[in-house]
């Protein structure tokens, strides 16, 4: 995950300060406790540990496209993937030129053979 969602680990904690007992963790540098001050939460500030200990910067995501994970919004690009595949690929398959196999009853000359282009 490049981002972090800060609504995946609770609702802002009023009462929670990052380094209330004064002790900051060994290896940070200044900016990472000033980064980690921002948490609101114990489980914002465990997140963006976990982020710092792998060495990634830590990027908040905002909810943009969090709709798309909405279960009527996946059913309808469902339904609309399995309407237009098939419709695009038997465009496709007209465009270029895939005919259907003939019977012996059917002389090459048959309508079925001309005019797909």
């Amino acid at each position: 995950m490049r981002c972090l969602y800060r609504t995946d680990y609770g609702p802002p904690d009023a009462k929670f300060e990052a380094f209330s007992d004064g002790i900051v963790p060994d290896g940070l540098t200044r900016g990472d406790v000033a980064v980690l001050a921002t948490a609101q939460n114990l489980g914002q500030f465990e997140a963006m540990q976990r982020k710092l200990a792998k060495g990634e910067s830590i990027v908040w995501c905002d909810q943009g496209y969090g709709w798309v994970h909405d279960p009527v919004i996946e059913g309808f690009f469902a339904i609309a993937a399995a309407i237009v595949f098939p419709f695009a690929l038997f465009r496709l398959t007209r465009r270029r030129g895939f005919r259907r196999a003939g019977t012996p009853a059917e002389p090459r000359s048959h309508p079925a053979y001309t005019g797909f282009r």
